[in-house]
Formats: structure tokens, sequence, C-alpha cells
């Protein structure tokens, strides 16, 4: 078992230690006898780094810990075993790990003290971290005022600058600490402990005090799996967000010449003018098609039906849906179209032709026998045409409805 030396002391960014063990599995790794590297373990990704071997700094990339409690490190370059080393963590990456974990067991406490949520578990992202919570209700969301009543209450108890104690207690001891809830380990349970308002079993690593978690801001709280899904960053993640949302909303509202307090309202009413414009194009558009199709009918083609077989650019679907609509709502009309590569053979009510047949003869597609669609090129509305003219001569084509 490998000696953790961030149990301890989770500002400890180099330490001394000795390959007890290597072996070739996807790469190089090595076990020491002691390592400040963390794990991946409990939703917290593990720490990267180097280890120093005979003057050569080899880089550690990966960190896992098996079932002995071995603690593997892979390398870059193989390390004999016996060799002494000398570690040294990425800080920066483990105290951003340390902002995010300790910023989740306080969100996660407050929502079981104020809304009976149990958190199920953490994932720690590159960019934002989750926990799925299940709420007593069944509930899948949250409102508005819960996020901002939880956030108000983990950022004030962060400006406490509560201390963060972690420790193995004993048998004895551990019955009667008051845990957020039960450990997932029977032995070698280790409890944290953050002020007076947050208590549960966990083996990661967190900051000596809240106030060094920094700050908490919820990003959302989604359904997920029967559950709610929050999702949130701490520390200088959220300093980064803040940033990053000022920088967005000043250049938004730069571009719709309105203070940020207006943003919404003025992007509300952007979204309803060019709704309205994008409205007016499309009745341009249904009525520029409709005229075109009705300037290609043929009158004597088809035995008392109008026959229309219009070939169109590739454009927008409605336009071209509504103004098919339109025209085989007249009596009496036939349309065999090509948009782009798209077909659409269409007929009126009361004509004896089944759509859904003639565009299975000439390309790939189907539907009613009113109205059928699908893919093709140019040629197969004019084969389609040749068909029916072929097989109609002398038909009729209008039945009584």
């Amino acid at each position: 078992m490998t000696e953790r030396l961030y149990y301890d002391d989770a500002y400890l960014w180099q330490f001394d230690g000795t390959v007890v063990a290597a072996r070739e599995e996807k790469g190089s790794w090595v076990a020491l006898d002691r390592s400040a590297f963390y794990p991946t373990s409990g939703g917290q990704p593990y720490d990267t780094g180097f280890l120093t071997a005979g003057g050569e700094r080899v880089p550690v990339t990966d960190v896992e810990v098996d079932r002995e409690g071995v603690v593997w490190h892979r390398v870059e370059k193989r390390i004999p075993e016996g060799t002494p080393v000398h570690g040294e963590i990425d800080g920066e990456r483990r105290r951003d790990h340390m902002e995010q974990h300790g910023g989740e067991h306080m969100l996660a406490g407050a929502i079981w003290e104020k809304l009976g949520g149990t958190t199920i578990g953490l994932h720690l992202g590159q960019e934002d971290s989750s926990i799925d919570v299940a709420l007593p209700d069944g509930r899948t969301h949250l409102t508005e005022e819960e996020t901002a009543a939880l956030e108000d209450l983990v950022n004030g108890r962060i400006r406490q600058d509560a201390p963060i104690r972690c420790w193995f207690p004993s048998e004895e001891e551990l019955k009667t600490l008051p845990l957020r809830k039960a450990p997932t380990v029977t032995e070698h349970v280790r409890v944290v402990a953050m002020g007076d308002f947050e208590m549960v079993a966990c083996g990661g690593t967190h900051p000596a005090s809240t106030g060094r978690i920094g700050q908490i801001k919820i990003i959302s709280a989604i359904p997920s799996k029967g559950k709610v899904r929050v999702s949130f960053v701490c520390g200088q993640r959220a300093e980064r967000l803040f940033r990053q949302c000022m920088r967005s909303a000043h250049k938004a509202g730069n571009v719709l010449s309105c203070p940020m307090d207006r943003l919404a309202s003025a992007a509300g009413e952007l979204k309803a003018r060019l709704a309205e414009a994008e409205r007016k194009v499309n009745r341009f558009e249904t009525e520029r098609i409709l005229t075109e199709i009705r300037k290609n009918e043929e009158r004597e083609s088809l035995k008392d039906v109008g026959l229309s077989v219009t070939l169109l650019a590739e454009g927008e679907a409605r336009p071209v849906s509504e103004a098919v609509s339109r025209y085989i709502a007249e009596a009496g009309k036939v349309l065999l179209l090509c948009a782009g590569e798209r077909l659409t053979f269409a007929r009126s009510v009361d004509v004896d032709i089944d759509m859904n047949q003639l565009i299975r003869r000439v390309g790939r597609g189907g539907g009613r026998p009113d109205l059928a669609s699908g893919a093709g090129i140019p040629q197969c509305a004019e084969v389609a045409r040749k068909i029916l003219v072929t097989e109609g001569k002398g038909r009729t084509w209008r039945r009584k409805i």
C-alpha cells in the first residue's frame, strides 16, 4: 500500500519517494512507496506533474489506485524498480480541483439542508462540474429562487473562511459524527468537516478553509435520468466565467445599442422582428413558387386535369410546402416538382392518381396516395410525366367527390 501524502497535506507539491514496482500496460507505470499524487477517485480527476529520476524529469500523465491501495503513476519513460525519485505536483491543477471539490461539498450540504436532496455523485470536468441530486418529492429541476438561495447560502459560508478538517476517526468516534450521508466504505473511513455546517466521508483533496474555495456559481439545474443535475463552477473558474459573461454582455449591448439590464428584452424584440421578417419572406417566396407552378401547368397532356412539371433551385422547405398545399387545394391539379434533389409529387383530392406508387417508380421516397416526397433529380419529374401521359391516353383522371 502506498503512503498517500496528500491525506496529511493537500498543499504538498513536492516530495521524495522510491519506485517499488513497475509494469508495462498501455504505457509505463510505476508505484512508489509514498506519493502526493492524487489518483482518479470519487469524481475527482488525477494529478499530473513530474518524477525526477537520475537527473531526468519524466512527465506523469495519469494516476490510478488499485484494490490493494497501491497508487500507480503512468510515466512517459520507464523508471526501474528501486530508483529514488523526486515528485512534483502540478499545483495549479490540484488547486483548481480542490476548489471545485470543496465547493461541491458545500453545495451538496446546502441542498441537503434546504431541500432534503441527496447527492448521488460528482463529475469534475475540465470546464465545469456537476452533481446529480435526488430530491425527496421526485422533482427534476430547481426554481430560480431556489438556485439563488443555494448560491447565497454557500457563498456566505465561503466568506466565513471556516476551517476544513480531514481525518480518520476511530470506529467509536465515527458512530457519533453527524455525517450528511453514510460512508461508501467500511474501513479506513476518512471524514471531511467544513465549519459546523458540513460533514461527510471523503477521500479527496480539499482546501484548508472555505475561504480558499473563492466563490461558487450555479450554471444550470436540469433533469437527468430522473434526478436533477446541478452544474457549477468555483474559484478561478467562477472568475473566468464572470469575465466571459461580462465581455459577451458588453459586446451584445454594443450590437443592440442597449445597456446590459435590457439585453433580454432587446433580444426578444429582435427575435420578434426577425420572425415577422421571415414570415414576410416566406409569403413572398410562396407566391413566387406558386406562380411558377401555375406557369408550367399543361392542360392538354392529361384529360380534364392540369399537370405542372416544375423544377426549382434548392431552397427553404416551408414556402415550397405551402405552395404545393395551395396548388393542390384547387380541383383537378397534378404536380410533379423537383426542388434541388428533393421530389414532391402531389395531386388534388378529386384526381385518381397514386402519387406514392408513382414516385417509387422514378426515384426514392414514398408517402400518401395524394402526396409523396423523396430524393431524385430533375429528370425524375420528366420521366414521371411521360409515364402519366403514356399510360393515361384516353382515360379520365377526375373522380366524383
